[in-house]
């Protein structure tokens, strides 16, 4: 198994020691920036890999992610998968609509009565997976595991999502409100160029 951590590092999608804000306005010290991750090939695919070995010892049909990042790992899952298991292991993904995630394009109908890992890149409430379980039960699908690359949360556990739930690696990071920073309280200055920063530092303009 890969050390996923040590790969984000390699090509520079894990960022700590600096001053971030998140879309929820949370103010944090460490940032992954997945997308960073996402152009290179082979990073990726290996991954994929991690999720695919980790596993392989279920009776899985599909890998189900979220849009967008979900749908990269959920392919590369489910290739690896498929070769390490010698059948075809299908992938599909849920879409944003009508203020949440839902499967679309015909990928309701397929997925019913079908057993499903569903995988995301990174998790801080657990929110987005919480979602693509919730929409594939609704369509008949079982869920019978969950696994996420990053887990940057410890409470978020399987009895978020009321399925088994492996992470990939786990990270513990500190959330601050912008009242309550000890961050802005020593004088660092937010980061502008990643994250929410620069929309935090106009409001405040």
């Amino acid at each position: 198994m890969i050390d996923i951590l040590q790969t984000l590092k390699d090509v520079n999608a894990f960022l700590d020691n600096d001053h971030f804000v998140g879309t929820s306005g949370a103010h944090f010290d460490t940032y992954i920036n997945k997308d960073t991750l996402y152009p290179h090939i082979a990073e990726v695919s290996s991954v994929g890999k991690a999720f695919a070995e980790a596993h392989k010892h279920l009776p899985i049909d599909i890998i189900a992610g979220p849009a967008l990042g979900g749908i990269i790992l959920s392919q590369w899952t489910a290739y690896h998968l498929s070769e390490i298991l010698g059948k075809e292991i299908l992938s599909i993904y849920a879409e944003k609509k009508d203020g949440g995630l839902t499967l679309t394009r015909g990928y309701d109908k397929l997925i019913t009565g079908k057993n499903v890992l569903v995988v995301e890149d990174l998790t801080s409430t657990g929110g987005s997976l919480r979602q693509v379980i919730d929409a594939v039960q609704l369509c008949g699908g079982n869920v019978i595991a969950a696994s996420v690359m990053v887990n940057k949360n410890p409470e978020v556990t399987a009895k978020t999502f009321g399925v088994p739930f492996t992470p990939l690696a786990n990270i513990n990071m500190s959330l601050y409100t912008a009242d309550a920073c000890p961050l802005c309280e020593q004088g660092i200055p937010i980061n502008t160029t990643i994250g929410h920063g620069k929309k935090f530092v106009d409001s405040k303009k």
